[in-house]
């Protein structure tokens, strides 16, 4: 039998340290010794399948996933405060760093492996699993499939966090000279069109969505998935980061090669729509559709908690109708307990603590009740409600308003006349809180709680606990149905939305802008959204109640519209992240986050907008990607560090 170390093929994590074979054997399942043996049957396969599984992102982790602290949210300790770090928001904070780089997955990180031993993983199983021989040629090429899936998917998500990195299509065997072992970058468009072709090649081999066994294979890889993630890499090669970006000219390595391209290519547009539409088109010949409530708990409930539920349910039901790609790689009740306002008074506090506190920023992108941003709504800004937005109504909540405002209680002018996707992303003070358990609402019965971010009250800055920094909780990321007692929390877990059709029409809608400017199709696929969240169409709404009527007609105007249009319909599910840096406006993330004064014990005091704590940060063109680790360029000359570190 051929020993591992004749036959294991070398990671690419080799390029920074030497590795010993027992290394290797620890990511073999049950630490198998030789490749024979993890391939002898459908079993051991199977796990070595697995295995290759384990390598995903922790996308939708609220402390470990980087593309969760963007400008939407501020955590409340300060730089040198007490509490338990969220590495996320080191990055956030501008503390990224060259010789430790924080959520470093090209080396791995702690409780979190290298994406590249992940790529080793996969080519190991890709090379062997011919060898099985009671695996059925249709299991096999779903296998097949979802590895090759994985392995693109990988390739990917390092593009995004480090631009050009070099392409391991193949494992290098473990005696290859340093010659081999001292790889290259490659430019990022051949990146994008390795990985873009890779998963092509997997959509041939899986199955339709709707042969994944809920029960026993939630969570595997599908045609839909990988159609919808080739959409979306195709979207992130076209978008100006990657799209004849001059700021990286200088990215030039030592044989001469170019890293980033230096003229803009718009067909790069076109082959996303394309891609999009691919992807959308099957997604509904599959069944797929934006969420429609179907929960008996709210069908026959008030419209208004209808309306704000069904778009909270997208994210939070299931395995529902809208989501492309959940996340079930980690139980999400610390989620949920961080994005929850308490409503009750708690035994312990910090069973829930909405320290993933929204930015006042992010309360202000979301529309008027019209439709419209906020500083270009004809009523708002004829009425004064946006120049006096940071001040207390004069008059309390009315009784037509007590569906969304607390009857008779005060707020500010922001929290009136907004879009229904406002509250039912955004817990502020003497919001109706439709939730732990209460949802009726009607004349006679007003099963209903209220949230109090005033210093003392429920929700609010209590000594010793948890607690939101800037007066905001987000409402979105969990379900209506988590309850609250004085003595316990229950949370109703949900697969985190990696990919949900929404997202895939707003991308199809930027790619046609890109490509074509304002067309038809662009507005049909923003209007099936905005409909959903009870909205009228763009160019209705611009047209009677914008100061600028004109602005959907323009490419500039549209591509704005798109750009706070993906902002206010994927709040907080980590895509603003992703979405600044692909469209080069990261300068965005130093603005001064700003809140309100949680201390304040009367209104008056708490409704003062205050700078959040926070050193200085100053982000620039070198933080849209990580700095690869000192150490690496050592060992490796050929790898060039990245811009600006």
């Amino acid at each position: 039998m051929k020993k591992i170390n004749k036959i294991i093929l070398v990671q690419l994590i080799t390029l920074v340290s030497v590795w010993s074979c027992s290394d290797y054997l620890d990511v073999i399942p049950d630490n198998i010794a030789t490749i024979e043996y993890a391939f002898r049957s459908r079993n051991e396969a199977e796990k070595y399948l697995f295995s290759c599984y384990s390598y995903r992102p922790e996308v939708g982790s609220v402390d470990r996933d980087p593309a969760m602290a963007s400008d939407e949210t501020f955590k409340r300790y300060g730089i040198n405060g007490a509490g338990y770090v969220w590495q996320n928001t080191l990055i956030q904070r501008g503390f990224q760093q060259v010789s430790n780089p924080i959520l470093n997955t090209w080396d791995g990180y702690e409780g979190s492996e290298s994406a590249w031993k992940g790529i080793r993983e996969c080519n190991i199983f890709l090379e062997n699993i011919d060898l099985v021989p009671d695996l059925p040629d249709y299991e096999k090429r779903r296998w097949r499939g979802e590895v090759k899936f994985l392995k693109a998917y990988y390739h990917f998500y390092l593009l995004k966090s480090y631009g050009p990195i070099p392409i391991v299509d193949k494992n290098l065997p473990i005696d290859s000279g340093t010659d081999e072992v001292q790889v290259y970058r490659e430019p990022v468009d051949k990146v994008f069109e390795y990985i873009a072709n890779l998963l092509a090649e997997a959509v041939n081999d899986l199955p339709d969505a709707n042969e994944v066994v809920e029960g026993t294979e939630a969570g595997r890889i599908d045609k839909l998935i990988a159609l919808s993630v080739r959409a979306n890499v195709l979207v992130f090669a076209a978008s100006p980061l990657f799209n004849g970006n001059q700021d990286y000219a200088s990215m030039i390595d030592n044989r001469g090669v170019q890293l980033f391209p230096q003229t803009y290519d718009e067909n790069k547009w076109v082959l996303a729509a394309a891609a999009c539409k691919e992807a959308i088109d099957e997604c509904h010949a599959q069944g797929k559709s934006l969420y429609n409530l179907v929960d008996p708990l709210v069908i026959t409930a008030d419209p208004i908690f209808q309306l704000q539920t069904t778009y909270r349910q997208a994210i939070t039901a299931r395995w529902n109708q809208e989501l492309i790609w959940g996340n079930t790689r980690y139980d999400n009740s610390f989620l949920a307990r961080s994005t929850t306002a308490r409503l009750v008074r708690m035994i312990n506090l910090n069973d829930v603590n909405s320290q993933y506190a929204p930015t006042l920023k992010i309360v202000e992108k979301y529309y008027s009740s019209n439709g419209v941003p906020i500083d270009e709504d004809i009523n708002w800004i004829n009425n004064s409600w946006y120049s006096n937005r940071y001040k207390i109504r004069d008059e309390p909540a009315k009784k037509e308003e007590e569906k969304l405002v607390e009857l008779n209680k005060y707020t500010v002018n922001l929290h009136f006349n907004r879009e229904p996707r406002f509250y039912a992303s955004i817990g502020f003070d003497k919001g109706v809180y439709f939730g732990s358990g209460y949802y009726q609402f009607s004349d006679t019965q007003r099963d209903v709680k209220y949230t109090d971010f005033i210093k003392g009250g429920v929700s609010g800055f209590q000594a010793g606990s948890g607690y939101s920094i800037s007066g905001y909780s987000v409402k979105k990321l969990h379900s209506f149905k988590n309850a609250q007692t004085i003595n316990s929390v229950s949370t109703e877990y949900f697969p985190f939305p990696i990919l949900r059709l929404a997202d895939l029409y707003l991308l199809y809608a930027e790619a046609l802008n890109e490509a074509n400017g304002p067309v038809d199709e662009a507005f049909t696929y923003l209007n099936l959204i905005r409909n959903r969240a009870g909205l009228e169409g763009v160019k209705e709404s611009w047209l009677n109640f914008s100061t600028n009527p004109d602005k959907p007609n323009t490419k500039n105007g549209l591509r704005e519209i798109i750009h706070q249009e993906r902002a206010i319909e994927l709040a907080f599910e980590g895509k603003r992240f992703w979405d600044i840096r692909r469209w080069k406006e990261i300068s965005v993330m130093n603005d001064q986050p700003k809140g309100w004064n949680v201390l304040g014990e009367v209104k008056e005091d708490f409704y003062k907008v205050v700078n959040l704590p926070q050193t200085p940060v100053f982000f620039s063109t070198k933080d849209y990607f990580w700095p690869i680790k000192e150490s690496n360029l050592y060992v490796n000359p050929n790898l060039i560090q990245n811009y600006g570190w």
